[in-house]
């Protein structure tokens, strides 16, 4: 009849780099006793070591000899140290938006950018790691989304108004445009995602000739309106939305460029 021993003890977790290769060293040892009644000791050879998790472990079987105990020593080892170490949960999103913000410092719609990013880290969970934002949890954000109702838009009846194929697009394509630069300039994220924007509808955009454009100038400059021609020149030349555009002083406008 063989005896076999087996013992678990806790011990801290590993913190340290260096620390885990350390606690992983198993050591074969012989144990020997004495049983009550009996003149003769017993031995039972067996090893000693430190599992994944930090439990120390502790197996000793009376059949078998030094050259068992360092087999089976071996293969404990191995399973252990074959297990690849937890990764770190990577660049969260509140992280990324700002890291973001700071390198767009300049961009014309910075504003609006970390109005959205603002929304994006309330949908998303501002802790969450971008390699959780799977194509699975967009196209349900997306659905949300389309099924909400604007809180500015109303109908004739005064109901909220779905929200518009470009509001959702706006909300979409930052989204994108992050996730990208965090796996592309930033080496933080292994893949990208895909985003599908949603399509909108056609006719909505339309770009002025260069004779509607002077017509357009030239009544703005006839106007009482002070600042009238200035403030639809910056919007031809820059493209900004209503709200960005309302939103802008001058020290930050380049009448130069």
């Amino acid at each position: 009849m063989s005896l076999i021993m087996i013992a678990a003890t806790h011990y801290s977790p590993v913190t340290r780099p260096g620390e885990r290769k350390a606690l992983l060293m198993a050591k074969v040892r012989q144990r020997t006793w004495r049983v009550p009644g009996q003149r003769t000791k017993r031995k039972a050879w067996g090893y000693v070591g430190v599992d994944e998790n930090g439990k120390q472990v502790r197996v000793f079987k009376s059949e078998w000899t030094k050259e068992d105990a360092e087999q089976a020593m071996a293969v404990f080892k191995l399973k252990i140290e074959s297990k690849p170490e937890a990764k770190a949960p990577g660049l969260r999103l509140a992280q990324a938006a700002e890291r973001y913000l700071t390198t767009k410092a300049r961009k014309r719609s910075l504003r609006e950018d970390h109005r959205i990013l603002e929304h994006l880290k309330s949908a998303f969970g501002a802790e969450t790691s971008l390699a959780e934002i799977t194509a699975s949890r967009i196209s349900e954000y997306k659905a949300g989304r389309l099924a909400a109702r604007s809180q500015r838009r109303r109908d004739a009846d005064k109901n909220p108004t779905p929200l518009s194929a470009a509001s959702i697009n706006r909300l979409l394509a930052l989204l994108r445009h992050l996730l990208r630069i965090a796996h592309e300039e930033w080496e933080l994220l292994p893949a990208v995602p895909k985003i599908k924007l949603e399509k909108e509808p056609e006719g909505r955009i339309r770009w002025l000739e260069p004779d509607e454009e002077a017509r357009l100038l030239a009544a703005c400059a006839k106007s009482k309106t002070k600042h009238l021609a200035n403030v639809v020149t910056v919007a031809l030349e820059s493209g900004l939305r209503k709200g960005e555009l309302l939103g802008l002083t001058w020290d930050r406008v380049d009448p130069s460029r």
